[in-house]
């Protein structure tokens, strides 16, 4: 075993130390290394002085770790351990400030709708704290309403500064951590800007305004002739430009559901896909061997950098070019070295690319695919060939065709079989997510990616040559080609068992039931309560946080079905995904109160939408007092009972009529008022029903007072928690209820400050955990 790892290493030298640079990486970013001693300079250089002097080729592999320790750290403190970020941190909210930098166009389209740059700072006071920051920093800034970015120059900018929020809940995008691998150490809202002179990054600037004129040019002529189908056309840019804004999100996640995400966007594919094109085109017309390869590496880059130097796009152009610098060079290309090759060079201008997905799944899935599709395809190829006793010259065409027939087929199913083991670990890993149909879908999909992209590629040529004829009947085929993957990715993704999901790290003991309260924006709510493997859902968010921040936490939960989901009004920010949650959540029973939806709730709302549809789902109003039973496990029964509203309850303002429910989970109660206001609180309070409860949860009434001294005193909770949003006044914590918990000695959590909070309830205790403060409480039942 060690003599075939060392002819391995042998063999692999570029790549052998690029698995060492990424060791050293990884330590540096645990603390495992520390890089900041004295002691690491000297040790690094004699090593690497005698592995180049003494032939000690091996010292490399210690030395080449310890010099990307060292990088990562540097990078690292150029962003994570900045002072002006350490700064921050201390804020809750956006602190005034003046800056002095240059400005570059972000031209990203996943952000709001307002223009972006990055600003490279000169110096940056903030009045509030007495700090003045000269320490070149990169920011995100976003310009005032309306104004366009204004060219190459030095500014001075005046407006808040902020870090972008962490992650609030499990299994969600964290904005913070990306943006500082990104480089950007924190956010910038101009309220004003002044232009102090014209000097910057001139040339920069103007190259990436023309790679942005260019992609809209693109973008232009691909919809020539297809302006009826815009849904069609917006797969077309995302396959093309990477502009996936536009598409439509069930096209999106079909792609996503069948393991072909990676056709529908820019990616490495499409940049090896445009290369293997263009080499193939110049061959055809003649082109010298020498010339093609220098014209390609050029095209693949020139593509990297019109798409908009997407990180996938410029890892496959140096890939590319370094795979093809070794023919330039008349020696044997070697994937393995030009991979080691391409992840030592990404490294060492940017180490965080390393903790990327993007960046994992791009070299582990190619490196995977290289070392175990040969064993795989060498297995496959008794089935490939013509029958053994018939003699090859006797054979048909018809034998030779299906001979090659099924050669192809067996190469692409062995490389997308590999690809798919390799891209494992990190999928589960990252997505908490297996697709198997992934490995015939590759099949088909991939294919076809190639013939559209082939299309993409005489569309444009045709329309640089003013072919109008040929760039339509182009984008007509085009067109037919992105038809075909739609439908064949929603085929795939529909088929039993084409994807799910799993929960990792589950507990050896794990409590018989557990609540999670989502933090969610503009006042909306969601309540996961898991029961074993039976999942309920209390009140579903609104469209918009369902792909940001429930999807994504139920799915890294490991949930691909619901039991049920109980619905507490009907209003947008708590109901509005309630379509979504149905379509991906294997169509649960929906519960609702008797007064849902209102008289004159409008027909777009969420549940009216619903009910007005051709086959609208199972719901079931409940009548006060009515139970609901959502475990019938005899040594912890579980089990929701509506408290309110009443038929009496006749409210045109959905907050007004919000349904109200106790839920006993064993010993523990559970008071879940929503958005319960005064009127409702008088309610219970008057009428002869047991209010005590171990755990209150509620959220912001719009207009109305709520959770007053008497309901609390009526409820006698041992804690409160709230669903908040401090951007808004209508939605932020109040001020009085604050003060009444204090009075009363109970215990109040927040999400806006403390994150998704987990409730763990076991038989004699409840153990409290928020995800972003990381605070700890223990109850005991009364």
């Amino acid at each position: 075993m060690l003599e075939k790892l060392q002819l391995w290493t042998r063999a692999n030298p570029l790549l052998t130390l690029a698995l060492a640079a990424v060791s050293g990486i990884i330590a540096a970013e645990m603390g495992w290394l520390p890089a900041h001693g004295g002691w690491f300079l000297p040790v690094t250089t004699t090593l690497l002085g005698v592995a180049l002097f003494s032939g000690r080729a091996w010292l490399l592999i210690p030395g080449a770790t310890l010099v990307f320790a060292f990088i990562h750290a540097a990078r690292t403190d150029e962003t994570f351990r900045h002072p002006l970020r350490l700064e921050l941190q201390q804020q809750d909210k956006p602190v005034p400030a003046t800056i002095r930098g240059s400005l570059l166009p972000e031209f990203d389209t996943s952000l709001d709708e307002r223009t972006h740059a990055l600003c490279t700072t000169q110096k940056i006071e903030i009045p509030a704290a007495g700090n003045v920051t000269e320490q070149t920093t990169t920011l995100l800034v976003r310009l005032p309403k309306g104004v366009r970015f204004p060219g190459a120059g030095v500014f001075e900018l005046r407006g808040s500064i902020y870090l972008p929020r962490t992650a609030s809940n499990p299994g969600t995008f964290d904005p913070q951590v990306y943006s500082l691998r990104m480089g950007r150490v924190a956010r910038f809202d101009i309220d004003h800007m002044q232009r102090l002179s014209g000097s910057g990054e001139e040339w920069w600037c103007a190259f990436l305004e023309r790679a942005e004129d260019c992609r809209r040019w693109i973008s232009r002529q691909l919809v020539q002739d297809l302006e009826e189908d815009p849904q069609t056309v917006a797969v077309l840019r995302a396959m093309a430009l990477g502009v996936s804004a536009e598409a439509d999100d069930e096209i999106e996640d079909a792609f996503r559901n069948s393991g072909t995400l990676h056709v529908f966007a820019v990616s490495g594919l499409h940049v090896g896909l445009l290369g293997v094109i263009v080499l193939a085109l110049l061959r055809q017309i003649g082109t010298p061997r020498g010339l093609s390869l220098w014209l390609v590496i050029f095209i693949v880059f020139a593509y990297a950098f019109v798409t908009g130097w997407r990180p996938s796009a410029a890892r496959a152009a140096f890939m590319v070019a370094i795979y093809m610098s070794a023919a330039l060079m008349d020696r044997e290309s070697s994937l393995q070295n030009s991979l080691g090759a391409a992840a030592l060079l990404l490294l060492a201008t940017d180490s965080h690319q390393l903790f990327m997905p993007g960046f994992q799944l791009s070299f582990g899935v190619l490196w995977l695919s290289t070392i175990g599709s040969a064993p795989l395809l060498k297995r496959l190829l008794p089935f490939t060939r013509i029958d053994p006793f018939l003699p090859p010259q006797l054979a048909s065409w018809r034998q030779r065709t299906w001979s090659q027939c099924r050669l192809w087929f067996a190469t692409t199913l062995s490389v997308s079989f590999a690809a798919w083991i390799g891209s494992l670990p990190f999928i589960l890993g990252h997505f908490q997510s297996i697709t198997p149909v992934a490995v015939i879908a590759n099949c088909v999909l991939v294919p076809l990616s190639s013939l559209c992209l082939g299309a993409t590629c005489l569309s444009l040529s045709a329309a640089a040559l003013h072919l109008t004829g040929a760039q339509i009947i182009f984008n007509n085929v085009n067109w037919a080609l992105a038809k075909a993957m739609i439908a064949s990715a929603m085929w795939f993704a529909g088929l039993p068992g084409a994807n799910f999901h799993f929960q990792p790290g589950t507990s050896l003991t794990p409590a018989p039931a557990v609540w999670h309260m989502l933090e969610l924006p503009h006042g909306g709510a969601a309540n996961h309560l898991r029961i074993g493997k039976i999942h309920w859902l209390f009140d579903t968010g609104s469209e918009a946080s369902f792909r940001r921040v429930l999807r994504p936490y139920l799915h890294s939960n490991g949930v691909d079905a619901l039991a049920g989901v109980f619905l507490s009004h009907n209003d947008a920010d708590h109901i509005g995904s309630v379509g979504q949650v149905i379509t991906t959540f294997d169509a649960p029973m929906l519960f609702c109160s008797t007064q849902e939806p209102g008289r004159r709730d409008s027909t777009r709302s969420a549940l009216r939408r619903l009910l007005d549809e051709p086959h609208p789902p199972s719901l079931r109003k409940l009548h006060v007092d009515e139970r609901v039973t959502l475990s019938d496990a005899k040594d912890f029964q579980i089990e929701a009972r509506v408290l309110y509203p009443t038929q009496q309850v006749q409210n045109d303002r959905a907050d007004d009529r919000a349904m109200v429910l106790m839920v006993q989970l064993g010993p523990w109660r559970v008071l879940w008022l929503s958005d319960t206001g005064w009127h409702a609180e008088k309610a219970l309070c008057s009428s002869s029903e047991d209010l005590h409860c171990d755990v209150l949860i509620r959220s912001q009434h719009e207009v109305d007072l709520s959770t007053s001294a008497e309901f609390l005193l009526k409820a006698r909770p041992q804690i409160i928690l709230c669903g908040s949003d401090a951007c808004a006044v209508e939605t932020a914590l109040p001020d009085p209820l604050v003060q009444r918990a204090k009075a009363q000695n109970i215990p109040l959590l927040d999400t806006w400050s403390t994150g998704s909070i987990d409730l763990q309830f076991h038989q004699d205790e409840l153990r409290i955990v928020t995800n972003r403060s990381k605070q700890r409480l223990v109850l005991k039942p009364r």
